[in-house]
């Protein structure tokens, strides 16, 4: 066990430099997705473990899902630097205070947190965990075992994360969920942030600070240009049109203004207009998905699967009938971004 502790304390200080070593890192990634394959003892070919939970307000994924997503390189950097940012934060905002971290939608690993405990002692931080699917707990508890790492959890959940109450006597000083696909489709993020927002101290960090979601038309030949050279700059291959929607702690004091019949958010919809003069080569509306996880420490485009494009449609192809789009995003069984002509 002991050498499992430094294993990933090793990997860990990789992950917290704040330069981007890619062979350095990539090293460090494998490292980390096998040992945290040994040490909760995931069969990641194993079709239950592939198997999805569908909730009221989104999709959780399966336990082979989840731990995958610990492949993808800086998502799993930043969001490791962006804690570890927030926790020092945290104890200077809380002085001689135990920060606590509500952490929802941990899969089998709790990626994340676990790198923590390598750089922070039990007395320090402390967190609650969160996780909906049986298969990602049961290897999330084998986890937390081979670390030695009992003192650092209050209590282990299973929960819909968007309906969770927390013990008001436990204040939760960190809230950190990363349950979202681009453009925030699909799973329950946002519902998650939300619920969990409004227990928080009012001085509480949540993790990512914020997520901004902008409308955009692309060229596909310099899409095309831009991913055969990442270097050509960003701004060259999309014309940007409005930001539609931010995720942060003021979201939720802008929502809880109207609520939809069933007791969830309901967002007003965001006009964007189709500029009369842009270059016809700007045909493809998508949308661009920007992470700030922590401070200075973001999420760009093509830097994981969270950043890439959220393709809407071709307005070479279609007939438009307005210049003017309406977008809205919508909590169902279904999250994402409903769009129409106005």
């Amino acid at each position: 066990m002991q050498k499992n502790t430094e294993k990933l304390h090793n990997i860990t200080r990789i992950l917290l430099n704040p330069e981007d070593n890619y062979p350095e890192l990539t090293k460090a990634i494998d490292a980390l997705y096998s040992l945290f394959l040994s040490t909760s003892g995931l069969d990641a070919d194993d079709d239950k473990n592939r198997e999805d939970v569908y909730l009221a307000k989104g999709k959780a994924i399966g336990a082979t899902w989840a731990a995958m997503c610990v492949k993808e390189i800086l998502r799993t950097k930043y969001f490791i630097r962006g804690l570890y940012s927030a926790i020092k934060a945290a104890r200077e905002k809380f002085p001689d205070t135990r920060i606590h971290i509500l952490y929802a939608g941990t899969g089998p690993f709790a990626t994340i947190a676990m790198p923590m405990t390598t750089v922070f002692t039990s007395e320090e931080i402390s967190f609650t965990l969160l996780e909906i699917n049986p298969e990602s707990i049961r290897f999330l508890k084998s986890n937390i075992a081979a670390f030695q790492a009992k003192d650092y959890v209050n209590k282990i959940v299973q929960c819909d994360a968007t309906t969770y109450q927390a013990d008001k006597l436990n204040p939760i000083h960190i809230v950190l969920t990363e349950t979202m696909q681009n453009a925030l489709q699909k799973e329950p993020h946002v519902s998650i942030a939300l619920n969990l927002v409004s227990q928080m101290l009012p001085e509480g960090i949540l993790l990512p600070q914020n997520i901004k979601i902008d409308a955009v038309l692309m060229s596909p030949s310099r899409v095309m240009k831009r991913l055969a050279d990442p270097c050509s700059g960003r701004q060259k291959y999309y014309h940007p049109l409005k930001t539609i929607f931010e995720l942060n702690k003021s979201t939720f004091s802008a929502c809880a203004v109207k609520n939809a019949p069933d007791g969830s958010c309901e967002f007003p919809e965001v006009i964007a207009e189709l500029p009369s003069d842009i270059d016809s080569e700007y045909n493809d509306l998508n949308l661009l998905t920007y992470i700030q996880v922590f401070g200075d420490i973001e999420l760009t485009d093509y830097q994981c699967s969270l950043n890439l494009p959220k393709r809407l449609i071709s307005l070479k192809q279609s007939r438009i009938p307005s210049d003017k789009i309406s977008f809205q995003y919508v909590i169902s069984e279904n999250p994402g971004f409903r769009y129409k002509f106005v």
